[in-house]
């Protein structure tokens, strides 16, 4: 959780540092900004599915933290750069480094944990990074008492500062993290035993050997498989929501009333990041314990939908930032829980890792069209990027449905029998070979 916080706090602080100057002290002109907001997600998405396919091969727990400590080391480099074209350089160098670590972070977490258990455990790390945007603006309202501190404009500090965290964090990982629960020196034997034993319980059908390794079959799977590119479809709508909306709500607030200074709109940040955390934690707990996702995903777009309605169609201000509440109560329950829904109907690691990686590349490339759905000539109503986001959240909604429909009637054909002609004359090894494929297997929907 604490490095999806400082993951995200980066990713959305040149939001908060545009509003101290940040395109001044650049020369940034016209949408140079949406631009360097952009090119990030260029190098982002592109390390995304390899890193997933050959984590296990990169010793995960060093990896995961040397990403950290590199990232936070360009971060903190960021609030130096002088111009427009270090800017950008910084910017890519930054999506390089932190490109691979959730998709990675997501994939490690289903090696500890049961697929009855990943909404919650998601849900830590999607409330790190609400947490992240909410902790991000009470530390951008600080800082910005210390604008121009030996020379420095407050947007350099907020990088500055932001970035150190993120490597004694990592520095703490490379020692402390472990690759796998057989080698977590911090539980005892019993600990150890137990974990395995459950993880093996819920991979029954793929608990061979080779089905818990990189096979070249499992990776072609995945690509064939039309439900791993409905993933990939419904989660890009739901990243536009959360990219654009992570960095620019500073500025559509700021733009509700600009007799507003930028320490009140810092602040009024806050609650809205807080209010999203809360709601996703709740919910994640909610659909681990019915275990369902679809109906969660849904609602979480149609809330957010509604909340995009409001500061299209609102009058007044506060009905407007209202608004602003309602995006955040749906925000990350439409990302998140797709991301649980996906690997836990995925038993084999082949598979499910290309998957992961392909369902995060996909998703997170909204980033690179994001940024523009919200040009500062379209101030204050940004028309444009609600109405594009609320048509996608819709899109994101239908398919989430065809997905939940297909699964159940898969369940039902395989209660009924209809699918044992599969596994007919096969060996109980045979047919745990199958994973997601047998008979014996039942979707989470």
């Amino acid at each position: 959780m604490a490095l999806m916080d400082l993951s995200r706090g980066k990713r959305s602080n040149i939001g908060n540092g545009r509003l101290y100057g940040l395109e001044e002290d650049l020369g940034l002109k016209g949408n140079q900004f949406q631009t360097a907001t952009s090119v990030f997600f260029a190098t982002y998405v592109a390390c995304e599915a390899p890193a997933t396919i050959f984590l296990k091969s990169l010793h995960p727990a060093k990896f995961i933290s040397g990403l950290a400590i590199l990232w936070g080391i360009i971060a903190t480099l960021t609030g130096l750069v002088q111009n427009y074209g270090s800017f950008i350089a910084c910017r890519l160098l930054l999506g390089l480094a932190e490109g691979p670590l959730f998709p990675c972070l997501v994939l490690y977490l289903t090696s500890f944990y049961t697929r009855r258990e990943l909404a919650v455990r998601f849900g830590y790390f999607i409330s790190g990074a609400a947490v992240a945007g909410a902790v991000g603006g009470l530390l951008a309202y600080g800082i910005g008492y210390i604008d121009r501190l030996h020379g420095l404009r407050a947007w350099r500090w907020l990088l500055i500062i932001e970035g150190i965290p993120s490597v004694c964090l990592g520095v703490f990982g490379w020692f402390f993290l472990a690759d796998s629960p057989e080698k977590a020196w911090y539980l005892s034997p019993a600990q150890r035993e137990l974990i395995i034993l459950r993880r093996k319980r819920d991979e029954r059908e793929a608990s061979t050997p080779s089905a818990q390794t990189l096979q070249r079959s499992d990776c072609l799977a995945a690509i064939k498989d039309w439900k791993v590119w409905a993933f990939c479809l419904l989660n890009f709508p739901a990243d536009i929501q959360l990219f654009s909306y992570s960095i620019f709500l500073p500025t559509i607030i700021k733009a509700l009333n600009p007799a507003w200074s930028t320490l009140q709109v810092q602040g009024l940040t806050v609650p809205c990041f807080a209010l999203s955390a809360i709601v996703y934690f709740v919910v994640a707990y909610i659909s681990d314990a019915m275990q369902h996702r679809a109906v969660f995903g849904i609602l979480g777009c149609l809330v957010s939908i509604v909340g995009h309605i409001m500061l299209i169609a609102g009058k007044g201000v506060a009905v407007k930032y209202a608004g602003c509440y309602v995006i955040a109560s749906g925000i990350f329950v439409a990302s998140g829980i797709t991301l649980a829904w996906l690997p836990t109907n995925l038993p084999r690691y082949g598979k499910r890792a290309t998957a992961v990686g392909m369902q995060l590349t996909i998703g997170n490339s909204a980033g690179i069209a994001a940024p523009y759905l919200y040009p500062t000539q379209d101030s204050p109503r940004f028309v444009t990027g609600h109405a594009v986001t609320l048509a996608l959240l819709a899109l994101s909604a239908a398919v989430s449905g065809v997905l939940w429909y297909a699964y159940v009637r898969i369940n039902e054909r395989r209660r009924a029998g209809l699918e044992d002609e599969k596994v007919r004359g096969m060996t109980h090894e045979e047919i745990d070979e199958l994973g997601d494929e047998s008979p014996r297997y039942m979707f989470a929907t």
